[in-house]
Parts: structure tokens; C-alpha cells; sequence
């Protein structure tokens, strides 16, 4: 396993590596001015720093796939025939996102959907129709694995443990509500490793829903929900565990709160919600000036507050106690308990 293992990251980390590097060769450079420098200016980590940092977490994984802690979905022909396609289509996209980058333009999405919060209509990471066409959607993935050299896939499995865990600790299936599901990477992950869960699949992209539904068609008894993560439409107590991979830092600070509001409402007692998202400040203190600059490079106008914000004690505000806290590469999982 661990040579077959190694083989695969491998190639991935190349393949994505050589579309990052040439995506950022050929880009338009940020501009930063050096007369009066942001504060992560001249102290970003080295790319030694940087791999060591992957190597650990890849490390971490094969050890948890050699216990048999967790299954990792087998890479297939239709994996390979979707990375050439998606390359293809990265670099098609490329030139419209810089320019975009560029010019610092953001709201260039159309929709004719007038219930989207505000804060929703944007161009995030400057990418094409934001989060509002299926286009989008079935490239997204590929631009995440660019970003994270290879890695996004890995450190969302992470996400699996304090799940896994739970359900060991429980002897029961659960009913689980995944909010903002994006394209249903990792549900293929839950599905391989606690199939009779009942998974509940939830996001705001209705078109980003829809290939999560083309995605995991193999699924049968998944279940699709087209809703604001801070309005979810399910009674009281509903659900034995909830996640979320990479939304909380994509929201304003108050939706942030009224998302752990309903949280709380919609989790039974001793229920348990998995977030997993950016690392934050001080949770790997050299990587402080990456997290700083990452706004900078990129459309991401809630990140700064989201990396300085104290997760655990306004999830205690609603309820929710953190047990858990791991990092994971660039990402961290933690773990609430519902009191």
C-alpha cells in the first residue's frame, strides 16, 4: 500500500505542481508596495519548508491507510480521462482570471435567481461565474488541487477522523447533513467508509449541486438539498452529525455565526459537527505570512477575519463544545459536541 500510495501522491503533486507553476509564471504579477509592505512581505516560507510540511501530512495518511483506519477512493480511467480534460479547460479559463486578477473586478456573475444573498454574488478566487454555473463547477476541483499542489483531496479526508471515531463510539448508523457540499469531493470518501450512513447533501449553489448529483449517481440514497447554510430547512434535532469542508472561510463573520446558530438547532444532543477548513493564525506559526498573503493573490474578501477568528468560543455561544483540533497540511479538521 504505501508504495502504491507514494506513486499516486506523486504523480498528483507533479501534475498539479506544473499547472501551478506555469499558471503563476504566466500570470500578471500581484502588486505589492514595497515602500510600505503588508505585513507577510519578505517572510513567506521556502518551498523546502513547504514540502516538508506535504510530506507530513501524506505520511499521516498512509499510516491511517495502513491501519485500515480509512479506505481512500481507487483512482479509475475516467479520473485520468476528467485531469486531462480539466487541464485543458484550466488553462482555457487562465487568461480570464488573471485579467480579472488584474483589474480587481469581482462581480462579473449573472443569475436570474433574485433569493442569493449578496455576499454570494462574486467572483470567487476571481474564477468564472463564481459558484453559479455548472461550468464552474466541474472545474473547480481541478483549480483547488492546483492551489494545493495535489493535496485537497487529502486534507479533506482528514475530516474522517473524529467521524469515524464517532461512529465507532456510537454502534449505530447516522443521520448526516453535509452543508455547502460544493461538487461532493469528499462525500464519495464517507459514502466508501460509513456506507449506511444517511448522508444529506446541502448547498446554495443549486449548479454546483447538480454535479455533486452526477458525481455520486452510484449513490442511491443520497440526498440533495438546495438551501442557505444559515436557513437550512430541517426541524429540530434532526441530524446525529454535521460537516462542512471549506465554506466557513468563504462567508461573512455574522452568516458565520447564524450557520452555527442552525447548527445547533438542527444537531441532536451529543450530536457532533466536523469542520474543516483554512488553517488560522498561530495554528502553524511559520506558515502565518502564507495565510496573510493568500487574500492577497486571490479574491477571498472574508478570509482575513475568518483566520483571526475565534472559532471555538463563538461555537460555544451556540451550544457547541470543541473537542477536537487537527491540522492538516494547509487545512485543519476540528470537532463540536452538541451539549
Amino acid at each position: 500500500m504505501s508504495i502504491g500510495y507514494f506513486f499516486n501522491q506523486s504523480t498528483k503533486f507533479l501534475w498539479y505542481s506544473a499547472h501551478y507553476i506555469i499558471s503563476f509564471k504566466y500570470s500578471t504579477p500581484i502588486k505589492i508596495d514595497k515602500t510600505n509592505p503588508p505585513s507577510f512581505y519578505g517572510k513567506m516560507p521556502s518551498g523546502k519548508q513547504m514540502f516538508f510540511e506535504m510530506i507530513k501530512l501524506l505520511n499521516e495518511e498512509r499510516k491511517l491507510i495502513n491501519s485500515k483506519f480509512y479506505k481512500i477512493p481507487k483512482t479509475q480511467l475516467k479520473d485520468l480521462l476528467s485531469a486531462a480534460k480539466g487541464s485543458f479547460d484550466f488553462f482555457l479559463d487562465l487568461p480570464k482570471i488573471d485579467k480579472r486578477r488584474a483589474s480587481g473586478k469581482f462581480s462579473e456573475v449573472e443569475t436570474k435567481k433574485k433569493d442569493l444573498p449578496k455576499y454570494y454574488l462574486r467572483n470567487f478566487h476571481y474564477q468564472t461565474d463564481g459558484y453559479l454555473s455548472e461550468k464552474s463547477a466541474r472545474l473547480y476541483e481541478f483549480q483547488v488541487e492546483t492551489l494545493f499542489t495535489g493535496c485537497a483531496a487529502t486534507m479533506r479526508r482528514f475530516s474522517m477522523i473524529p467521524l469515524i471515531n464517532y461512529l465507532n463510539s456510537n454502534k449505530k448508523n447516522i443521520k448526516l447533513l453535509d452543508i455547502g457540499t460544493g461538487t461532493g469531493e469528499i462525500i464519495e470518501s464517507y459514502k466508501l467508509n460509513f456506507k449506511d450512513t444517511e448522508i444529506t447533501c446541502s448547498d446554495l449553489s443549486e449548479e454546483y449541486l447538480n454535479v455533486a448529483k452526477q458525481k455520486l449517481k452510484k449513490f442511491k440514497d443520497i440526498k440533495y438539498v438546495n438551501c442557505k447554510g444559515e436557513e437550512l430547512p430541517f426541524e429540530n434535532e434532526t441530524f446525529d452529525g454535521l460537516t462542512s469542508t471549506y465554506m466557513f472561510h468563504e462567508i461573512p463573520t455574522e452568516i458565520r455565526k447564524q450557520v452555527f446558530s442552525e447548527i445547533s438547532r438542527v444537531l441532536k444532543k451529543d450530536g457532533i459537527f466536523v469542520l474543516t477548513d483554512s488553517l488560522q493564525i498561530d495554528d502553524n506559526p511559520k506558515l502565518n505570512p502564507l495565510l496573510e498573503f493568500f487574500p492577497y493573490s486571490t479574491h477571498e474578501p472574508f478570509y482575513p477575519k475568518y483566520i483571526r477568528e475565534d472559532l471555538k468560543e463563538v461555537a460555544k455561544n451556540y451550544g457547541l463544545e470543541m473537542y477536537y483540533n487537527k491540522n492538516a497540511y494547509l487545512s485543519k479538521s476540528m470537532a463540536f459536541r452538541k451539549l
